[in-house]
């Protein structure tokens, strides 16, 4: 298990590493900057946060809410503290409320967001997890996603703002939200993708489970 850390706590003495994401540089070593996981790869040293808000990054693939429609275009809901703004392309026609899967094209300096290349969801369900446990969830080259699409028999969309869909029959969306909800509990722990592939395999009890 990684060692969680607080804001301030030391992490690093001298020039051991340098500072990465969600840490400060002092003479006498790196200091964490938020309340998370340590990381100390490569060279650097970087906190992995426990909790936070999504914040949007040119690129990203997110599911958003339509929740305004203004002209050539609408507002989006990303799950953030800033709206995603989509324009109108086709013939075709959107509502307030239309699940969509799209990229952040552009973010400028005060966080508005143009979004494109918007494809609709329907049916399936959404699940919300904290945005820090994303990556997680994902997997290296997008390791673990595949381990939980192909054991719950789903199709699986993950979206960088902490906004997941899943698409079956409904006794495999309940295992597919059981094994995501078990890497948000337990993203910091060793031996996770085993656990997974174990509840996949029992209808979504966690062989840990008395």
């Amino acid at each position: 298990m990684r060692e969680v850390v607080i804001p301030g706590e030391k992490i690093a003495g001298g020039k051991e590493l340098r500072a990465g994401h969600g840490t400060f540089k002092k003479k006498d070593g790196v200091y964490a900057d938020v309340m998370g996981l340590v990381d100390t790869s490569k060279g650097f040293a970087k906190v992995v946060p426990l909790n936070g808000r999504y914040m949007p990054r040119e690129g990203d693939h997110v599911i958003g809410i339509i929740e305004g429609l203004m002209g050539k275009g609408c507002f989006v809901d990303i799950n953030s503290a800033y709206t995603g703004y989509l324009s109108f392309f086709g013939d075709r026609e959107y509502k307030i409320g239309d699940l969509m899967i799209m990229e952040i094209k552009h973010v400028n300096e005060i966080n508005k967001m143009d979004l494109d290349f918007a494809k609709p969801l329907y049916g399936g369900k959404l699940i919300n997890v904290s945005p820090v446990k994303i990556p997680r969830i994902v997997g290296r080259q997008a390791s673990m996603v595949e381990t939980l699409a192909a054991g719950s028999n789903c199709r699986i969309f993950v979206g960088r703002n902490g906004r997941i869909y899943i698409k079956g029959e409904e006794e495999d969306i309940a295992r597919a939200e059981a094994a995501i909800r078990l890497i948000e509990r337990e993203a910091h722990t060793k031996g996770l993708t085993d656990r997974i592939k174990k509840l996949l395999e029992t209808g979504g009890k966690d062989g840990n489970e008395k």
